[in-house]
């Protein structure tokens, strides 16, 4: 049975992810390892997103195998899909690898991935001050997720974490998902002034 916090991780991962790991379960699925039952479980998921059954979602995955270190693959490889799209100019399967993220609703139209494209071509040409300027219009100031808020933190700095409870933290902090944080971090035995301080310090949607 998955502990409470993978099966946290990977509900989180199913709210965020799904979309894009359908994607990616079409183009990666041989080099990722994933089997059919997993590729299947990963569309069954989405849809379940879709219609809000986050739980039904979650439980979709867990019944696949779905653990650790094939959330870790597929981040990558929905990474690698994103980069993929942006380099090949296709918007279409650029939406197909975002849906479910943040970038789905900042960069939703045709002008918007020009410019998320011309920023991407700007750090790969070292001009990251000038791709910057361009993210922040697009609304995307901060890393991770985390749109609108006016910091960052890391799993890394709370000591005590398990290496279980870092990667779920991780994924809900890309969900942008407060509830979540907080249930990671109190089931981690945060102190309350320190969950507090890192649920204050940002401006969650």
């Amino acid at each position: 049975m998955p502990s409470k916090s993978l099966l946290i991780a990977i509900a989180a991962f199913a709210v965020t992810a799904t979309g894009a790991q359908a994607y990616v379960g079409t183009h990666y699925s041989q080099q990722l390892g994933l089997s059919s039952v997993q590729v299947q479980a990963f569309h069954q998921a989405r849809d379940l997103r879709r219609k809000g059954e986050v739980e039904k979602a979650r439980d979709v995955l867990v019944q696949a195998g779905v653990d650790e270190e094939t959330m870790a693959s597929l981040r990558h490889a929905s990474h690698e899909a994103i980069r993929e799209a942006v380099e090949d100019n296709d918007f279409a399967a650029f939406q197909a690898a975002v849906e479910g993220t943040p970038l789905y609703d900042l960069v939703n139209t045709e002008e918007d991935f020009a410019l998320f494209k011309q920023a991407h071509e700007l750090k790969e040409e070292g001009k990251f001050v000038e791709a910057k300027l361009i993210l922040d219009d697009l609304g995307l100031q901060a890393k991770s997720g985390m749109r609108h808020g006016s910091g960052r933190f890391h799993s890394g700095s709370f000591a005590g974490l398990s290496t279980e409870q870092k990667d779920a933290l991780r994924v809900a902090k890309e969900a942008n998902d407060k509830e979540t944080v907080e249930a990671i971090l109190r089931e981690a035995g945060i102190s309350e002034t320190k969950i507090e301080k890192v649920l204050n310090k940002h401006t969650w949607e």
